[in-house]
């Protein structure tokens, strides 16, 4: 299958993929915002923390199982045993995929008492209660949504994939439409519910499509599917509920270091905050592109290692050197087109040099962001789920989060605070890169698939 064939145009296309679908996630959280906010500034406010607090939830429960499933998938794919592996790898999907649903809705009792407890506004309690019930109702499907994303850009049908999200995007909007503006609305209990269901809406019909299409094209292959074996499908759920926790609680880890190091800058006054807004905005599209890249490296990682390569080192480095030019020249070009970025984004009274200073500041991150990124997706295949939630708890609520207190309340200085991050990234990319050698390119792998005989 060439689609699995490590070359600079495989990698390039999937990556540029993956980037331009990054892009059209965001939309979905902006055309919920510009559709409600006709609706008040009290279903806007709410829709946005609604959506900061199920993004926590989704990286919490979901992206663990997707990210998993993924990689066993991709391993499957390069070694060419797709037919046997995916009945199984399903149906224990889709066992985690309940447990995952029963956590969210357990979890979602919990919002309304903690926004109170937090001293959050009594009026948006209640709505931002709305749309995270709505939204972790329906946890299944979105990881569902996911998981088949992730299989058609594995399977070689990436150009697929994204155009599912776009029509995804346009489903989303229509259905914000429908439910906001017609006689639907009367079905809601508030605008902010309203939207919440238009994205679940909209998940759970590109779902379908997508199963559709991958369905086709494993006719079209030739692949045909037996009913899986009960034990199989056992070993299989355990296996993989042994280490999406620890991959999901990484990217959580990642979460609440960015919302308690926004809450401290925040304290340094209205001008800096709406400087850090600003510049995070502006580093999170960017950030497009290394994590565009990083998928790249996990996929074709995952390949290579179903494949069988002996040299995995060349291959790693191969896949550093592809993520790290366009991340390169993507770096230089928000540097040097930072005044005109900051200029879009800014407000009127807004301090665009200090906007442009912390910047910086987050450039100045990328190398080891991207080392760190690297090495941690090359671990998620390796199914190393215990040591990625480890490491990244203990480099965040020990280095990241103090650093940031010092920053601001010691040293005052938004910019040293940003720059500082440079600290947790380069002590994980340390500790992945030292395990990645150790563990998985000094012997021979065993059970790479599944994580059995695979230190956690």
């Amino acid at each position: 299958m060439k689609h699995t064939e490590l070359t600079t145009r495989n990698y390039t296309g999937f990556a540029t993929t993956v980037f331009l679908t990054g892009l059209v996630s965001v939309g979905f959280g902006a055309i919920d915002i510009l559709m409600i906010s006709p609706k008040g500034l009290d279903q806007v406010a709410a829709v946005g923390l609604g959506d900061v607090i199920n993004a926590g939830l989704t990286a919490l429960l979901a992206i663990g199982i997707v990210d998993t499933f993924s990689s066993r998938l991709a391993i499957a794919e390069g070694r060419a045993d797709l037919a046997q592996r995916l009945p199984v790898l399903a149906a224990a999907l889709l066992t985690l995929l309940l447990a995952a649903q029963a956590s969210a809705t357990v979890l979602s009792f919990g919002v309304g008492p903690g926004l109170r407890l937090a001293g959050q506004d009594s009026h948006l309690v209640p709505l931002v209660g709305d749309f995270v019930t709505v939204r972790t109702s329906s946890m299944a499907f979105t990881i569902l949504y996911a998981a088949l994303n992730e299989t058609l850009k594995i399977c070689g049908l990436k150009n697929r994939s994204l155009l599912l999200l776009v029509v995804g995007f346009a489903t989303n909007a229509a259905l914000d439409w429908v439910f906001l503006y017609t006689r639907a609305a009367g079905y809601f209990s508030s605008p902010v519910a309203a939207v919440a269901t238009a994205t679940t809406g909209s998940q759970i019909l590109i779902a379908c499509w997508g199963l559709r299409i991958f369905l086709r094209r494993m006719r079209d292959r030739g692949e045909t599917f037996s009913r899986p074996d009960r034990a199989a499908v056992g070993a299989e759920a355990r296996s993989m509920a042994r280490t999406a926790p620890g991959v999901g609680v990484r990217h959580f880890n990642d979460y609440a270091g960015t919302i308690t190091l926004t809450m401290l800058l925040g304290t340094l006054g209205v001008q800096v905050l709406a400087a850090v807004t600003v510049a995070t905005k502006i580093w999170s599209l960017f950030c497009r592109v290394p994590q565009a890249c990083v998928s790249g490296t996990f996929v074709f990682y995952g390949y290579q290692l179903g494949k069988g390569e002996a040299d995995l080192p060349r291959t790693a480095r191969t896949l550093l050197r592809y993520a790290a030019i366009p991340t390169a020249v993507g770096a230089v070009v928000v540097f040097l087109t930072s005044p005109w970025l900051v200029g879009l984004f800014a407000g009127g009274d807004q301090d665009e040099g200090l906007t442009r200073s912390l910047l910086l500041a987050f450039l100045l991150t990328v190398p080891a962001y991207l080392i760190e990124n690297h090495f941690g997706e090359i671990l998620s295949v390796h199914q190393r789920g215990g040591l990625l939630a480890t490491a990244s708890a203990v480099t965040t609520y020990v280095l990241a989060i103090p650093l940031a207190a010092v920053g601001v309340f010691v040293l005052h200085s938004p910019f040293l605070v940003i720059a500082a991050g440079v600290v947790p990234s380069v002590v994980l990319a340390a500790i992945f890169r030292r395990s990645v050698r150790r563990d998985h390119w000094t012997r021979s792998e065993v059970g790479h698939d599944t994580g059995v005989g695979v230190p956690a």
